[in-house]
């Protein structure tokens, strides 16, 4: 049902663009000849109902630093376009993090070897293809491990003050604007970590500040 709901949801979001890209390059046949991984969540029927309520969710609990864990999402601080432009306003940014069942992922040995056959290092040299597999491995591990929907976590900003982030809805992510008090400049770049950093193997998230004018992404 969850695979069910997950395609749906690809369909109506996905542009017309990527839908091309998928139907030229043959991605459905890819994906059905990937191994399946195991069930995205594992947890009470209560908390799996009520995470449809997302950031809403009355059931929520903070995140068990013995069987959970939570990854924070480097972003940057930006100020908000004012009607008004000779008033300065204070500095926010889009925070996210995806909270997971720590080491639920299953052995991702086999996997592993198949994607590295599919993306051709099935004839590279041993080294070559032992550093491959570890990589893959690595950026696997993710999708392999059970989300923890219905969860939130605290975080120290840089002024000291204790921000709430979540908790995660359907997908154990939780998104939201945050503000931030105190002097920053352009270019500053501060790490916020876990009030428990015990509960963030990957450490803390980066933020980066910048001002309005004279800077670009390229994604």
């Amino acid at each position: 049902m969850q695979a069910a709901f997950d395609r749906a949801r690809q369909l109506v979001q996905e542009t017309k663009g990527e839908r091309r890209t998928r139907t030229n390059e043959g991605f459905q046949s890819t994906e059905r000849s990937l191994p399946r991984l195991s069930a995205p969540f594992d947890i009470p029927w209560s908390q799996n109902i009520s995470s449809y309520l997302g950031s809403h969710n009355p059931l929520a609990a903070p995140v068990n630093p013995k069987t959970e864990s939570v990854w924070l999402f480097d972003n940057t601080a930006y100020r908000p376009i004012h009607p008004y432009p000779h008033a300065k306003q204070p500095w926010q940014a889009y925070v996210q993090g995806a909270f997971f069942k720590t080491g639920t992922g299953r052995d991702l040995s086999k996997i592993v070897a198949d994607i590295a056959d599919k993306v051709g290092l099935k004839e590279g040299t041993g080294e070559e293809r032992e550093r491959g597999e570890r990589t893959i491995a690595e950026r696997l591990q993710p999708f392999a491990d059970l989300v923890a929907p219905a969860r939130w976590v605290e975080v120290k900003l840089p002024d000291g003050k204790v921000q709430k982030l979540g908790p995660g809805g359907r997908s154990a992510t939780s998104a939201q604007v945050v503000a931030f008090s105190g002097k920053h400049k352009d270019g500053d770049v501060v790490e916020i970590g876990a009030v428990r950093p015990e509960v963030t193997p990957h450490g803390p998230m980066e933020t980066g500040f910048a001002e309005p004018e004279g800077w670009m992404v390229i994604s």
